[in-house]
C-alpha cells in the first residue's frame, strides 16, 4: 500500500461512520420494532448482504479515492472508473453501503437501521442526480454518456451488447506500476 493511501483517512471515514458507527449505535441503543423474519434467515441473509455491501463499498472507495487524488466533494475523479464493481453498477459505493445497512438491519432485527438505510439511499440518489452525474458528464463528456447508457445506476441487469460507437473501457485508475 502506498503512502498516499495511508495519508488519506477522509475517504474511509465516511463509509465507516455511515455504514459502521451510526447503524451500530442505532442497532444497540434504538433498535425499534424487530423485523418479522426467522432468526436463521435474518442471520444468513444479513451476513451475505453485509459481506457483499462491504466488498462493494471498499472496492469503490479504493478505486475512486485511494488510487486517485480525488478530494472529497471538491472535484470529480481524475479518471473515469469503469472497473471492479463500476462495471456492474454506476454507484457501487452507495449501493454497497445500502446493502450493508440492510444486512445489519436484518442481523440485528433493528427497524431503526432499516430506516437509516432508506435515508442513506435517498441522500445518495439525490447527490448522484444533482451533483455527481452532472459533474461527471461535464468532465468526461461522451465517455461518461456512453458509460451511463451501458451500466445501470443502482440495480444490475444483463449486459447489453456493445455498439461499434461505444467508447472503450478504461481498466481502472490504478497506476501502471502495480
Amino acid at each position: 500500500m502506498s503512502a498516499g493511501r495511508l495519508a488519506r483517512p477522509g475517504p474511509v471515514l465516511i463509509p465507516l461512520v455511515t455504514a459502521g458507527l451510526v447503524p451500530t449505535l442505532l442497532g444497540l441503543l434504538l433498535p425499534g420494532p424487530g423485523l418479522p423474519l426467522p432468526a436463521p434467515l435474518r442471520l444468513v441473509g444479513g451476513g451475505v448482504l453485509v459481506l457483499l455491501g462491504g466488498w462493494m463499498t471498499a472496492d469503490a472507495v479504493d478505486r475512486v479515492y485511494l488510487r486517485q487524488r480525488t478530494p472529497l466533494g471538491d472535484r470529480p475523479p481524475e479518471h473515469l472508473v469503469r472497473a471492479g464493481w463500476y462495471r456492474v453498477v454506476r454507484n457501487p459505493m452507495a449501493a454497497g453501503m445500502t446493502l450493508l445497512l440492510i444486512g445489519l438491519a436484518l442481523w440485528w432485527s433493528a427497524s431503526s437501521v432499516l430506516c437509516w438505510a432508506a435515508l442513506v439511499l435517498t441522500v445518495s440518489c439525490v447527490a448522484v442526480l444533482r451533483v455527481e452525474e452532472p459533474s461527471l458528464l461535464s468532465t468526461f463528456g461522451a465517455q461518461y454518456a456512453a458509460y451511463r447508457r451501458e451500466v445501470p445506476a443502482w440495480i444490475p441487469y444483463a449486459p447489453r451488447p456493445r455498439s461499434a460507437t461505444t467508447v472503450p473501457h478504461t481498466t481502472d485508475a490504478r497506476p501502471s506500476e502495480d
